[in-house]
């Protein structure tokens, strides 16, 4: 596990982005573990989140000509990620988010931002099922650009429609997927760390019921 991983499993744990328990899925699923980065409320913890999502994407060495974030999380995803590879990385790229509901007046559309135009970088915070992935892409392409690489901060590396979301995303609509962390990461890390290796079994077997 390289650095940045272990520095992002840790800034997950310590605001508690990552937990462990109980937890029932918009899925139905019964989950032991729980990844939330609506709980990055305040321009600290934002700012690092989008630095790893930054990084991540200078060092792949990225191209794309605009960030899309979807409605909600990928709201605040996007306008931090574009504003920090400004200042961090002296890379300047426009972003845009879609609205819930169409709006009739005023900046009439769907989006917000800057339009959707040449290829897409979507980010938004984990795949599971990848369904809010397509619909991403789908609307994306529906409005006239190419949607090329997704970011998201999490890979649950749970199965679609028969195999892993992520591989079947890639496969279907020839887009690249790139996470910080995947749940193979956790599960490594759990099991070097004495003090939360008591989750282990419990990880190892959902991915055995749900994994792709």
């Amino acid at each position: 596990m390289n650095d940045i991983k272990k520095s992002f499993i840790e800034f997950t744990l310590n605001h508690e982005i990552l937990k462990f328990g109980n937890f029932t899925l918009n899925s139905g699923r019964q989950s032991p573990y729980f990844f939330n980065t609506g709980l990055c409320n305040d321009g600290k913890k934002l700012n690092e989140l989008a630095s790893f999502y930054s990084q991540l994407i200078v060092n792949h060495n990225l191209e794309f000509d605009f960030i899309f974030g979807p409605a909600y999380k990928g709201i605040t995803l996007a306008t931090s990620i574009s504003s920090i590879l400004n200042s961090n990385h002296n890379l300047t790229k426009p972003y845009c988010f879609n609205r819930k509901e169409l709006k009739t007046h005023g900046d009439k559309g769907i989006f917000v931002g800057s339009q959707p135009s040449g290829n897409a970088l979507i980010v938004d915070d984990v795949i599971s099922s990848g369904k809010s992935i397509i619909e991403s892409i789908n609307l994306l392409s529906d409005n006239g650009s190419s949607p090329k690489v997704v970011v998201v901060a999490f890979d649950r590396m749970e199965i679609g429609s028969e195999q892993m979301a992520s591989l079947e995303i890639k496969n279907d609509y020839n887009v690249n997927i790139y996470s910080i962390i995947t749940l193979d990461d956790i599960i490594n890390y759990l099991a070097t760390d004495k003090s939360l290796n008591k989750h282990l079994t419990l990880m190892e077997d959902y991915i055995k019921q749900y994994g792709g």
